[in-house]
């Protein structure tokens, strides 16, 4: 098996030469492998070098964080058969993966994988993705994002985030949710996430009914008071979340009265009042 690792420089807290000396430790346990990523300089000149090391290995290991794995998902082509190293922040794909912490071991257990089938989301028609959210997690992004240009990273910069948008005025919106037809009314809501996976970053499990691989997109809309979101979080981050209204479906529309912004994982996608998924099963494939 042919595998190749495209590492992305700007993902997560490791420097440049902390991952040159961890992908070369990487490289030992796959055998033949490219290494390429390291000295790009722009997300687009990234992915240009990932196109063109797709065509050259049977397996395009991604090595960054959830952001720059869909990234590679929408750039390359559906037949692109990808691994994951967690080279991220947060990396809620590791947990969803079951990968171990070393990346080393995730090393062996790509070297000895086989290939396995998931389903992705498709956004508007548009965007593939494996979580999604509108409201509360994009404006925690966009403080995160303000916290990374400061120089704070990490689980720091997510925590300061959060309780950023806890404890200033929670954005609610009355949503109007279509289940394969079915329709449902969330009045003050402060997000609605649709998912394949039951983790976001840090393994919170927050969606913990998700499933990968069953032909089915899984929403969870919360409308609670903050202090019962704080607490949703802590065990979400312990055990798993039991806030919200939980339901499954193939294809889900929102629609709103306030325009929020939507997320796709852990990257803001856009702003509006109204947005459409559909499952797409069996669109990854991943060899682990």
């Amino acid at each position: 098996m042919k595998f190749g690792v495209i590492a992305n420089p700007t993902a997560g807290p490791m420097s440049i030469n902390r991952k040159r000396q961890t992908l070369e430790a990487v490289r030992k346990v796959l055998g033949d492998c490219e290494i390429r990523g390291l000295e790009t300089r722009s997300r687009g000149e990234f992915m240009h070098c990932a196109a063109e090391l797709a065509r050259e290995v049977e397996v395009l290991i991604v090595a960054g964080g959830d952001g720059t794995f869909s990234d590679a998902i929408n750039a390359l082509d559906s037949t692109t058969v990808f691994s994951y190293l967690p080279f991220g922040s947060g990396c809620a794909l590791q947990y969803a993966l079951d990968l171990p912490p070393q990346l080393t071991r995730v090393a062996k257990r790509i070297r000895e994988g086989s290939l396995r089938f998931y389903d992705l989301i498709l956004c508007d028609e548009s965007r593939k993705a494996f979580m999604a959210s509108v409201g509360l997690e994009a404006d925690i992004l966009h403080r995160r994002e303000a916290l990374r240009e400061s120089g704070i990273n990490g689980p720091p910069a997510y925590a300061m985030a959060a309780f950023g948008s806890f404890f200033t005025e929670l954005e609610r919106t009355d949503m109007a949710i279509t289940l394969d037809g079915e329709e449902l009314t969330v009045p003050n809501a402060v997000t609605a996430i649709v998912t394949k996976i039951p983790y976001y970053g840090y393994k919170m499990k927050v969606v913990p009914n998700a499933v990968f691989n069953d032909s089915y997109l899984h929403l969870l809309a919360i409308n609670s008071g903050w202090a019962e979101i704080v607490g949703g979080m802590a065990n979400a981050f312990l055990y798993e979340n039991k806030l919200g209204l939980y339901r499954k479906a193939a294809q889900i529309r929102i629609t709103m009265q306030r325009e929020r912004y939507a997320q796709l994982d852990g990257n803001i996608y856009r702003k509006g009042t109204s947005f459409d998924f559909r499952v797409l099963p069996q669109a990854l494939r991943i060899w682990c």
